[in-house]
C-alpha cells in the first residue's frame, strides 16, 4: 500500500503484520481492531480514521506522524487479538 489513497475505506480487523504502508492515507476509514504489528508507516496519515482497539506494536510511524496519531481521538481501546492498549502501542504513553 506504499503511496495508498484508501479514503473512505473498511479495514476493520486487518492484518497489516509485517507490511509497507509509507505514505498512505486512510482518511475517514475504519481500520477497528486493526493489526500493524512490525509495520512500516512513515508518512502514513490517520486522520479522520477510526484507530480504535488498532495494535501497533514495533511498528515504525516516526516522530511527526506518531504526534498527529496521538491527537485522533479514537486512538484507545484494547486490540481483541492481541490484548495491546492502542495508545501505548503506539508510543502515546502520555495523555491525549
Amino acid at each position: 500500500f506504499s503511496k495508498g489513497y484508501l479514503h473512505d475505506s473498511n479495514f476493520e480487523g486487518a492484518d497489516f503484520t509485517n507490511g509497507v504502508v509509507d505514505r498512505a492515507s486512510f482518511k475517514g476509514s475504519n481500520l477497528k481492531g486493526a493489526l500493524f504489528i512490525n509495520t512500516v508507516l512513515t508518512g502514513t496519515s490517520f486522520e479522520g480514521a477510526n484507530v480504535e482497539n488498532v495494535d501497533f506494536t514495533d511498528s515504525y510511524i516516526g516522530a511527526f506522524d506518531t504526534k498527529a496519531l496521538c491527537k485522533n481521538p479514537t486512538l484507545k481501546g484494547e486490540n481483541p487479538k492481541t490484548g495491546a492498549d492502542t495508545r501505548i502501542s503506539a508510543g502515546c504513553v502520555l495523555s491525549p
